[in-house]
């Protein structure tokens, strides 16, 4: 991502290991995360229409920071509760996106 190498694969697990961040973050999981969700929801959706535009995908440079602060949220948020409720956070995390919530982003 950070050459313009990416796949939309890639793209993909970004975009949901951010979504899982956020949804901990709103349900009281390390909420400090959320103002660096929305900044790597901006990057990834800069990315999508510039991959829609050029075919290639990749982060800029403050993306690819958001991105990571955002990884080390996840990480932080995921190793600081069971695994059971992160799980349960995933499935929340798919619900939200499935029920098209108002704060669902869809890109086409």
């Amino acid at each position: 991502m950070s050459k313009g190498n990416g796949t939309t694969v890639e793209w993909q697990e970004l975009a949901d290991m951010m979504n899982i961040c956020e949804v901990m973050g709103s349900n009281g999981i390390g909420a400090e995360a959320l103002p660096h969700c929305q900044q790597a929801q901006e990057a990834l959706e800069e990315a999508a229409r510039r991959f829609e535009k050029t075919g290639r995908m990749g982060l800029s440079g403050s993306g690819l920071n958001a991105i990571r602060e955002v990884y080390e949220y996840h990480d932080l948020q995921r190793s600081s509760i069971s695994r059971s409720v992160y799980e349960q956070m995933i499935v929340k995390t798919r619900n939200r996106i499935r029920s098209k919530a108002k704060e669902v982003v869809e890109i086409k």
